[in-house]
């Protein structure tokens, strides 16, 4: 699940994007039509003027989608068995790079065109190694339109090119290039492969051109997983955000599965694992080939009332599922009412159970390889294949059947959690069938609504608060055109721990699907969720900055996601912001949304009443400097609250820097009241203390049966990882100090006990006040102090506490409000997933370790 930002200002008055083209290119009814109104776009001109043709809509997600593009050449070459490490890095530039250890893209000149092959590739829509039977069998890319297509929406492109003993390079702008293929260098006999860097064209990418380190890590975790024995590498060297992952898995989706499900309750411990080849008649142009297709299907079961499954093609991620997904589940449906009716565990009375029924609670992933795979779009969303399906069909049938025989007391448990689902879902349809009677007969809309006037959905909007007191607030200050108004009473049901019939019984609820209007649940039944008959295209989730309305917005954000997807899908959810703070200066009244907004505020005007000077001299630090050193501060502040909040010091830390820079990793370990902090100076290090400390499990390791006796042993049946270690990074502190130092700021020694480092020189009239800094620390903190005179800061702790004019003013005007958007797609699915089952669900474990992995990141605790 993802929050994006939303002004309404921008939403109104939308910026025209590339894809849209000008702002008049209709031609005029009286105009002539002929040969002249007929343009041509040639080369990669038809990709600038068209993105969402090739990469989806030019927002932040095909943003990333251009990694993706980039990465699926790079997993092509894992597929055909020539890669097996790929780094993706995000640079502190902006810019983004992809290298592999496969081939290399080859640089001789092609025999037909003249032109060297890597520039080809790169320029010339719909050429590469994969059409027909070229130089790849199962690949991902097909059209020969990814890479190139990410060169024409770049400002620049670069690729390097190892192979032959040789580096070569070649770079582009904005699809055209600039420098012709050369020489740069030469490289060890035997090494090989491909490095591509690109830095986003923010006239295409209006919304943003920052990557995003999480998102990136999802896609590549999925891909680790897709295929076993490659490693994958993740690194941000950007300063606010320094650090690295590596994902690598050796068992492959299986492990994947087991992830998926480790913060639910199992039904069976050990996974279900399906899979085959079958030969099949593969189009090529026309010209048709019997050629192999395999199929891996890993699924488990848990006591959930959702299914999750994850469907890929050649390791694309298939969002909408396609033939795969229709053949598998077609299978699971024949095969368990096939063993259930055989083996008299349904009578023969009894009704079939449905496609729903046995898939409550599954958590599945559907791999296959197969070659000239053929999807819905450019963007591989869903695979279109017909033949696919029968191949998934009969391999998933065939296995599972062998798996029941050779399993009778699984096959009974999945059933029987079938035969529940089934009677749930009538409990459902009854309970949907009853809510929809009462609105008929109830006059249709709940009492405590206060609607709009305008009944166009898409202009509509409705705010759900917290309370009756902020209700009425919000009832007395809305637009009554656009503006519906929902209040709650207390706190809805927590329906990740409830089945939908349960959930239909709740007064709160029913209320929302009344006002709403759209139905609830999936399914082709009566009385389901139709996105086509919501009322209101924002639905704003209001409640107050606390903890009691923090737990509804989270009650709320649950029963969306998990009864109404496709609402939240289609960006219909938000989530309104009011100001934190109410800032008086001067007879001015400023709404403050967060406490880095605040700072700034601070910093800007403590830094125009304050100089900094080097301790004995006349050098005067310039005012601008003096705010880039001030903001570095306040962000190495953060992350050094987070490194001695988990049992580092600041002072030690900094004792051990090297040349090099900081250690790159600290472990803090705490075995009853003793704790010790273990620096490393790079990966190695770690690597090294984690293999001899197996049992902390730093990166997840799985302990051996021989491993698991030997620590219980030796630590009194205790295991260490149970008790309170973290691993923490310190990239991100080292890249703050050296931007400090080159920006000229002295932080050695960042703490100083005798002779100061710096002077704060403060106008007093006509003295001066000078304050010697021992600390730099210091320098942000008189900042902050001296911002702060003259101004009242009041805190809001609720909705209640504004009065009607105030609470629209800051919260509710189109013209000036924040919201954050609720986005649901395939790369935040997997983590939102696992997040409510975390803080929602009803394992304990999992939300212990989370509270105490994140409490000491928690700011503005309300007690």
């Amino acid at each position: 699940m993802m929050l994006a930002e939303n002004n309404d200002p921008l939403e109104e008055g939308k910026v025209l994007n590339s894809e849209q083209g000008d702002a008049d290119t209709s031609v005029s009814s009286e105009q002539d039509y002929n040969a002249g109104q007929i343009d041509k776009l040639e080369g990669l001109e038809a990709v600038r003027k068209r993105p969402g043709m090739y990469i989806g809509d030019p927002d932040i997600r095909g943003l990333h989608h251009c990694v993706f593009e980039v990465l699926d050449n790079s997993i092509d070459e894992h597929l055909a068995g020539y890669c097996n490490l790929i780094q993706v890095v995000l640079h502190d530039d902006g810019s983004a790079s992809i290298s592999d250890d496969g081939r290399g893209i080859p640089v001789d000149v092609h025999p037909k065109f003249g032109v060297p092959a890597v520039e080809l590739v790169l320029t010339s829509l719909h050429a590469g190694g994969k059409f027909g039977q070229g130089a790849y069998k199962y690949s991902g890319g097909l059209h020969g339109v990814g890479a190139k297509c990410v060169n024409a929406l770049s400002d620049w492109f670069k690729a390097e090119i190892t192979r032959d003993g040789k580096v070569h390079e070649i770079t582009f702008e904005r699809g055209k290039t600039k420098d012709e293929l050369k020489v740069i260098g030469s490289a060890p006999a035997g090494e090989t492969g491909t490095k591509i860097t690109f830095y986003p064209d923010a006239t295409i990418f209006v919304d943003t051109i920052s990557f995003e380190f999480d998102r990136l890590a999802v896609r590549l975790r999925e891909l680790a997983f897709l295929n076993p024995g490659l490693r994958i590498k993740l690194e941000d060297e950007r300063i606010e955000s320094a650090k690295q992952e590596e994902f690598y898995y050796a068992r492959g989706i299986e492990e994947f599965v087991e992830q998926l499900g480790a913060s639910k309750t199992l039904v069976h411990n050990d996974v279900v694992s399906v899979k085959g080849k079958r030969e099949v008649e593969i189009d090529y142009d026309g010209k048709t080939i019997n050629d192999d297709v395999f199929a891996d299907v890993v699924f488990q079961y848990n006591d959930s009332y959702q299914d999750n499954i994850l469907c890929f093609a050649n390791s694309i991620p298939n969002a909408d599922g396609g033939t795969h997904l229709t053949g598998f589940r077609g299978a699971l449906t024949r095969a368990i009412n096939q063993y259930a009716k055989a083996n008299k565990i349904l009578k023969d009375k009894d009704p079939a159970l449905s496609g729903d029924d046995v898939r409550e609670g599954i958590v599945c992933v559907i791999s296959v390889k197969m070659p000239n795979p053929r999807f819905s779009s450019q963007t591989k969303d869903k695979l279109v294949n017909a033949e696919i399906e029968g191949v998934v069909s009969s391999i998933v049938y065939e296995g599972l059947q062998e798996y029941f025989e050779e399993n009778p007391n699984l096959a009974k448990i999945i059933i029987d959690k079938a035969v529940n689902a089934a009677r749930a879902r009538e409990a459902a349809r009854k309970a949907r069938e009853t809510v929809r009677k009462s609105v008929l007969s109830g006059g249709g809309l709940p009492g405590k609504l206060a609607d709009c006037s305008e009944r166009d959905p898409e202009k509509s909007e409705i705010f759900i608060v917290e309370g009756d007191s902020a209700g009425g607030s919000a009832k007395s200050g809305r637009d009554r055109t656009t503006q519906a108004i929902l209040p709650l009473r207390g706190k809805v049901i927590n329906v990740e721990k409830a089945r939908l019939h349960r959930a239909l019984e709740n007064k709160e609820i029913q209320t929302m699907i009344t006002a709403i209007g759209a139905g609830i649940g999936e399914g082709d039944q009566e009385g389901a969720f139709d996105i086509t008959k919501v009322r209101y295209h924002k639905v704003v989730i209001m409640t107050d900055a606390d903890v009691d309305g923090s737990h509804i917005r989270t009650l709320l954000l649950t029963f969306f996601c998990r009864h109404m997807p496709d609402l939240v899908k289609k960006g219909y959810l938000y989530i309104a912001q009011p100001p934190l703070y109410k800032v008086t200066r001067k007879k001015k009244e400023t709404y403050v949304a967060n406490d880095d907004e605040l700072n700034q505020i601070l910093i800007d005007l403590g830094a125009e009443d304050i100089k900094l000077r080097q301790h004995g001299t006349t050098n005067i630090v310039e005012a601008d400097l003096l705010k880039q050193v001030l903001e570095l501060l306040a962000s190495l502040r953060k992350f050094v609250k987070d490194v001695e909040g988990n049992g580092g010091n600041f002072k030690e830390l900094l004792s051990k820097r090297t040349d090099k820079g900081l250690p790159d990793w600290l472990v803090s370990v705490k075995e009853g009241n003793n704790e010790e902090v273990h620096y490393f100076a790079d990966d190695a290090a770690i690597d090294s203390f984690a293999a001899e400390n197996r049992d902390l499990g730093l990166f997840d390791e799985e302990l051996t049966e021989e491993e698991l006796a030997e620590c219980k042993l030796k630590y009194d049946g205790v295991m260490r990882r149970s008790l309170k270690y973290r691993l923490i990074e310190s990239r991100a502190i080292d890249k703050i100090l050296e931007r400090l130092d080159e920006l000229g700021l002295k932080t050695n020694p960042f703490f100083s006990e005798d002779i100061p480092v710096y002077e704060l020189v403060e106008q007093d009239g006509d003295r001066e006040i000078v304050a010697p800094v021992f600390d730099l620390f210091t320098i942000l903190d008189k900042v902050l102090e001296i911002g702060r005179k003259g101004m009242r800061i009041g805190r809001f702790k609720g909705l209640g506490e504004m009065d009607a004019e105030e609470l629209y003013e800051t919260t509710m005007d189109p013209n000036k409000r924040q919201l954050l958007q609720v986005r649901l797609d395939e790369e935040n699915a997997i983590e939102a997933d696992q997040i409510f089952d975390i803080l929602m669900g009803d394992v304990v474990e999992p939300r212990k370790r989370f509270i105490e992995d994140n409490a000491l990141k928690v700011q503005n605790l309300d007690v």
